[in-house]
């Protein structure tokens, strides 16, 4: 069990005033860190998963940011599977497109999406933005839709994540951000010659792990999503360090419409 408080402080990205280049320059450097860090191949066995027991045949990204590990899971995946990446603020500066993979050129509401979209729902390292009652309101829409939906979160409220881990964000920050493509030379001064990205990125990582939903906090959030033939089933599996949570939301048979 979480012996810390959930709690729903501010992130500076989610802000409207927040600078859209430092929101932009945050996300990249997550999925710059996330591939370097291999979570692509911790978080493709939960993926598998997903599409087997769902039936699904295709991947709609939800929340998608700068891409974060879902395109690097997708190169361990058994077979390739097509993915639609979405999100409500499209990170103009992330270069995700490929073969099989397409960016959703219109803001995609999580908790509202639209019908020809249908296929495995994912949310990677994004349902903390949402207070609880934003965050049942996603699962929710995937419910009502007959669409399965796979939550990961790569956060922890715990001790050590909100010390140790989020002292080290600053230094981390400094050498992962050269490593971001494509290069933003405008990023690259924020970082090494005026520290904004250090300092920013890290406040926003702190502020996530104290928003995390831990194990304990999915029961509460589908509680009230109970009902006969769709199951919820959740989980916490190490990974490096750490360790990353989830949730699997699916109909008991193959959905209606399950893919493109």
């Amino acid at each position: 069990m979480t012996a810390l408080p959930r709690l729903h402080l501010f992130e500076l990205a989610d802000q409207p005033w927040f600078p859209r280049t430092l929101a932009d320059a945050g996300t990249a450097y997550l999925a710059t860190l996330q591939e370097k860090a291999g979570l692509g191949a911790v978080v493709a066995p939960l993926v598998e998963r997903g599409l087997a027991l769902s039936g699904a045949t295709r991947i709609v990204d939800l929340c998608s940011g700068g891409g974060g590990p879902l395109l690097a899971a997708r190169e361990h995946l058994a077979a390739p599977v097509p993915v639609v990446l979405t999100d409500l603020q499209p990170n103009v500066w992330a270069d995700r497109t490929g073969p099989g993979i397409t960016v959703h050129p219109e803001p995609v509401d999580a908790t509202a999406v639209p019908a020809e979209l249908a296929g495995l729902r994912t949310v990677f390292n994004a349902l903390h933005h949402f207070r609880p009652e934003g965050a049942r309101a996603v699962l929710r829409d995937a419910q009502e839709a007959g669409q399965p939906i796979l939550v990961v979160e790569l956060s922890e409220r715990g001790l050590l994540p909100l010390t140790v881990g989020t002292l080290f964000i600053p230094l981390v920050v400094l050498f992962v951000m050269p490593l971001v493509r494509p290069v933003r030379p405008l990023w690259l001064v924020l970082t090494w010659l005026l520290p904004v990205l250090p300092l920013t990125i890290a406040w926003d990582g702190w502020v996530s792990h104290w928003r995390t939903y831990g194990p304990e906090d999915l029961d509460a959030l589908v509680a009230p999503l109970a009902r006969e033939g769709w199951v919820w089933e959740h989980g916490r599996d190490p990974a490096g360090p750490g360790h990353v949570t989830w949730l699997l939301g699916r109909p008991e048979v193959t959905p209606r419409s399950s893919g493109a």
